[in-house]
């Protein structure tokens, strides 16, 4: 199995890249064949009033991303939660791709979210993001599906360290380990 992660944060080694490093440790070990890491510390997807992104004409961040969810057998987006929000990277993401020219990134595929907080937060963008991936699946008429279990890394320079190893704590592991089963579970019946 393929597994795509968007780090929805473009700040340098954010939160959010240490919990894709993270996921992506975790999917290994639990067994994913592949996991391709988008960072989006070189993010140029332009505003919606920008010109069009032209499928033949992407810039490399642009070409990667569209490369590695185009691959993916599922998708996993975290963000970091920013006044109860996704990050404007992700929904900008989303206002641009969500298009005809750009179906094979949506078509069959499973999407999870995961919400990223040093303090206490991270549920709603994950619900947010649900909430607008189900919509599109619906909109554009596609084969995919959202995972109904997200979730939440909080305190997360606490339980992961900045290359996405643990810290010991067993408890965040155990949960960690659990998301990653559930949808690596979820996408091979999706697939089957």
């Amino acid at each position: 199995m393929i597994v795509t992660i968007l780090s929805g944060s473009s700040r340098t080694n954010s939160s959010t890249l240490r919990a894709c490093k993270g996921l992506e440790r975790v999917l290994l070990e639990r067994g994913a064949r592949k996991v391709n890491v988008v960072s989006f510390e070189d993010f140029d997807i332009p505003f919606f009033n920008g010109p069009d992104i032209q499928p033949e004409a992407l810039t490399p961040f642009q070409a990667r991303l569209v490369a590695a969810m185009t691959e993916a057998d599922s998708i996993i987006m975290a963000t970091p939660e920013y006044n109860w929000f996704p990050s404007a990277e992700l929904v900008n993401l989303i206002h641009r791709l969500a298009d005809k020219p750009f179906l094979p990134i949506w078509q069959n595929k499973v999407f999870s979210f995961v919400g990223v907080s040093t303090g206490r937060g991270g549920r709603m963008p994950t619900v947010q993001l649900g909430y607008v991936v189900d919509k599109i699946i619906s909109v554009l008429n596609i084969s995919a599906m959202t995972n109904p279990k997200s979730f939440e890394i909080q305190f997360i320079k606490q339980v992961l360290d900045a290359e996405g190893q643990s810290l010991g704590n067993a408890e965040f592991d155990r949960g960690m380990e659990l998301f990653i089963d559930y949808m690596l579970d979820t996408t091979k019946r999706w697939k089957a």
